[in-house]
């Protein structure tokens, strides 16, 4: 084979691996549009790119919350956060990571509910809170999501809106 046959070859493949590779999302991007999906309420976009038989949990949350400890499929999931999640939540990944098959994301969310969603009477209530969220991925999709937020700080930042 001629040197200059053997560089096109070369060319060729490079082209088409940098085409394929192109097409694969990197971990922290396929769950930055998990969680971005997730709380916007696209669960069509979540469903592409979780498990069906993902499993979900928030050990930091208290009882008085009324989280379910674990969620292990994610339809109910779903209709979990579809019954439960508030109107209008903004969500901002502040930092995240990869390590082998874990993605971690720092999370600030925030937002203006009525003050009934904490038990809190008539009006509207702003809240802020922290949180870091572990999301596990096996085959290009979530297969676990575990939530750690900052619980007493949510309450703490409950703020009536005139």
């Amino acid at each position: 084979m001629t040197l200059f046959k053997k560089w096109l070859a070369t060319a060729i493949f490079s082209i088409f691996a940098q085409s394929v590779g192109a097409q694969e999302i990197s971990q922290i991007d396929l769950a930055s549009r998990y969680y971005l999906a997730l709380y916007a309420g696209d669960h069509e976009t979540v469903r592409s790119l979780a498990s069906s038989d993902m499993t979900f949990e928030d050990p930091s949350a208290p009882a008085e919350f009324g989280l379910p400890a674990k969620i292990d499929d994610l339809n109910t999931f779903l209709e979990f956060m579809k019954s439960s999640l508030p109107v209008g939540v903004e969500i901002e990944i502040t930092n995240s990571f990869a390590s082998n098959d874990l993605v971690v994301l720092n999370v600030a969310t925030q937002g203006t509910v009525p003050a009934s969603y904490f038990e809190m009477g008539e009006g509207s209530v702003s809240y802020s809170v922290a949180g870091v969220s572990v999301l596990s991925i096996e085959n290009g999709l979530v297969v676990r999501h575990t939530d750690y937020f900052d619980y007493p700080g949510l309450t703490e930042s409950l703020k009536p809106v005139n």
